[in-house]
């Protein structure tokens, strides 16, 4: 079987996996992108297939996944967090979970409690102080804060020389993510990273 074969039949694999999928594409080095296949069967974004190709074959691959019925969704590298805008919104997942789904006029948090998008007043990024926890939080008008989504960096925990720099590189996707979660709940939005 030659490499192209085998990439094909990986592809195939991956598609016929029940349920929802979504592809996302990643910057890569080189002139090359990663576009990765991921499964919603389980909850989360399982990430079932990355493949690396160059900038000129990544549109028609991506127009071909999503005419097998892999949806468009958005990510950024070093994170596991992806998104997929919706016509109402945003839905959030990482590989175990969805996080939020802020669709119409209410978002669902992970635990199950909704929040209605007129009670959203700021949305805002945050860390913790060993930069290990960083996410996106809200603060409604009631002047709660409500976690919406989150990440724990295992580079941080286990990297004793991990600084402020790591982090700034390592949570760009909240910056992005946070911007639209803030224009669905028509919030201000502040980067606290």
């Amino acid at each position: 079987m030659t490499l192209e074969q085998a990439l094909e039949q990986a592809l195939e694999e991956a598609l016929a996996v029940p349920g929802r999928k979504l592809q996302t594409s990643d910057e890569a080095r080189d002139g090359a992108r990663v576009v990765t296949i991921c499964s919603l069967a389980g909850g989360g974004a399982k990430p079932l297939l990355p493949m690396l190709v160059s900038t000129a074959e990544h549109d028609a691959l991506v127009a071909q996944l999503k005419a097998r019925g892999c949806e468009q969704a958005e990510t950024e590298f070093l994170t596991r967090i992806v998104w997929v805008p919706t016509p109402a919104g945003v839905e959030v997942y990482d590989a175990r979970r969805r996080q939020l789904d802020a669709a119409g006029t209410h978002a669902t948090l992970e635990d199950g409690r909704v929040i209605p998008r007129a009670e959203v007043a700021h949305v805002f990024t945050w860390a913790s102080e060993d930069h290990a926890h960083r996410g996106i939080q809200a603060r409604l008008r009631s002047g709660e804060e409500v976690e919406l989504v989150t990440e724990i960096s295992l580079a941080a925990t286990g990297d004793p020389t991990y600084n402020r720099n790591d982090l700034l590189m390592d949570s760009g996707w909240c910056t992005t993510l946070g911007r639209v979660i803030a224009r669905w709940a028509g919030a201000t939005f502040e980067d606290r990273i």
